[in-house]
């Protein structure tokens, strides 16, 4: 659904849960659980602005990625109060997936191998601590130093999707060349050492 509205439009809950695809019932519990702010009062009634279908679209991608309501709750935790439509776009940007690439299960993918279990579980761990490192920190690169040139010369939050979209793949690559140059300045330090590498 498209949620985009005017930054000073006020919408209903119904007319909101139109535009946002998501049920009535369901933007109520969403806010009970602190996902969306509260609405907005106005007498008896409350409002829905940009900045609620912003973060209601954010929870819905969310879902869809596989997010767990658990972390979901923490993901949006990290998001300041005061930020704004397109700034929440912006996380919805980063959460653009990489076309035609399949999930890999590399600790099952490792005991296959004949690696031992309990030494496919460190791996997948490692990958899994570091990859989440490297995904906070490119993605605090793109929100502090690429979103606010890229919006100040004219783009828009669909068109930094797109980019990042597009990034991801270079990134993986990026991330493939640096893993294979340290392994084999790893090894060249252990045969420096007159040890064998492996």
């Amino acid at each position: 659904m498209d949620a985009a509205v005017a930054e000073d439009a006020l919408l209903t809950l119904e007319e909101a849960s139109e535009r946002t695809g998501i049920s009535v019932r369901n933007i109520r519990f969403y806010t009970s659980r602190g996902l969306v702010p509260p609405p907005l009062r106005q007498g008896r009634s409350g409002f829905y602005s940009a900045e609620h279908l912003a973060r209601l679209d954010l929870v819905r991608e969310l879902q869809g990625h596989g997010f767990t309501l658990a972390a979901i709750e923490k993901y949006v935790a990290r998001i300041p109060a005061d930020a704004t439509p397109s700034d929440i776009a912006l996380h919805l940007a980063l959460l653009a997936p990489v076309p035609d690439e399949g999930r890999i299960d590399i600790q099952d993918g490792l005991v296959g191998l004949g690696v031992p279990a309990s030494a496919a579980e460190a791996v997948a761990d490692v990958y899994a601590r570091h990859g989440q490192q490297v995904a906070d920190e490119l993605s605090e690169i793109v929100r502090t130093r690429l979103w606010p040139e890229y919006r100040d010369s004219g783009g828009t939050v669909e068109g930094l999707r797109e980019l990042v979209h597009r990034l991801k793949p270079l990134t993986i690559a990026g991330l493939v060349a640096a893993y294979e140059k340290a392994m084999d300045e790893s090894a060249d330090s252990y045969v420096r050492r007159g040890a064998r590498p492996y």
